[in-house]
């Protein structure tokens, strides 16, 4: 993952993308979803939040998710996690410097 394109998405208004070119730009879901394919092929997305939009479950999206979150939150993402059949490990939440240094060094 390290110098891969990388979202924190802290909930669907608030996400930050880190790349070669944005340390922390805030963008949105929206955005993301609005993304042609080669701009999302490689990108990785870190969230703690719930998955509840559908449109997070579309098939053709290139991403790779990583959902950290507690059994309550991934209740809340039941649609996504049955469509993807994701492996499950209860983790802590990622901090903001952990992220920030994840990428840059």
């Amino acid at each position: 993952m390290m110098r891969e394109p990388t979202v924190y998405r802290r909930n669907d208004a608030r996400c930050y993308l880190f790349d070669e070119t944005y340390r922390g730009a805030e963008v949105n879901a929206q955005s993301l979803f609005d993304s042609q394919e080669q701009e999302n092929r490689r990108l990785w997305i870190l969230t703690d939040g719930a998955l509840k939009d559908e449109r997070w479950n579309i098939e053709y999206y290139y991403w790779f998710i990583v959902l950290a979150a507690s059994p309550a939150k991934m209740k809340e993402s039941w649609q996504w996690e049955k469509d993807r059949n994701p492996g499950i490990h209860y983790m802590r939440n990622w901090q903001w410097g952990e992220i920030y240094t994840a990428f840059w060094y």
